[in-house]
């Protein structure tokens, strides 16, 4: 059973490099390979697959930084297993769930009573805090801060080192479904879905 990394860009081959140092990679997996539409290799050292090529006992993880991409990606990979993958710095809490296809970065942190989708990509050093909710192919890029009783949607993408102010338990701050978080953000109220918000403190673009 291979290991199948899709997309040879930049998180994929920092995917590649997470793996090649994960005990846990090398116990579980034969091989590890990357794959892409335009298959050209190899990258890094690692063949690179047509999807054709991609077995039906191979494990796929979805190594792009753009949520729709990655949602695109499980469609068409439905029938497959996919791979969740984390570094051995990430530390996630035992009171924490994370769906299937998860990739988490060097030195990322799911906290306490969290609640994490499918496919969600926490970059180097994103925090997801205490008693957060996180949807379905969320991105947090690197430098990212969640603090804690924060809902978001599916498809969310947060740019680096964007802060996302706590809530509280009987109000959580929400941002909506395929809304887009500017780089350096500052969230301290409620994003609307699908809006796009940027600069310290967050506001609506236009």
């Amino acid at each position: 059973m291979r290991l199948v990394i899709f997309g040879t860009g930049g998180m994929g081959r920092e995917a590649a490099d997470l793996a090649r140092r994960s005990d846990a990679v090398r116990e579980r997996y034969g091989s590890i390979a990357f794959a892409a539409d335009d298959a050209a290799g190899p990258v890094d050292a690692l063949p690179v697959l047509a999807p054709d090529e991609i077995g039906a006992e191979d494990e796929i993880c979805l190594a792009l930084g753009d949520p729709a991409e990655r949602r695109r990606l499980a469609r068409r990979f439905e029938t497959h297993r996919f791979a969740s993958l984390a570094a051995a710095t990430a530390i996630v809490s035992p009171s924490a769930r994370i769906g299937t296809g998860a990739l988490l970065c060097d030195h990322s942190l799911v906290n306490a009573a969290a609640t994490v989708g499918a496919h969600f990509q926490g970059n180097v050093f994103s925090h997801v805090s205490h008693d957060c909710v996180v949807g379905d192919f969320v991105t947090f890029a690197p430098r990212v801060s969640c603090n804690g009783w924060v809902e978001i949607g599916d498809d969310v993408f947060v740019g680096a080192g964007a802060v996302i102010r706590n809530g509280s338990r009987e109000r959580p701050l929400r941002i909506g479904a395929g809304a887009v978080i500017g780089m350096g953000a500052i969230v301290v109220a409620d994003v609307a879905p699908g809006s796009v918000v940027v600069s310290p403190p967050a506001r609506p673009r236009g």
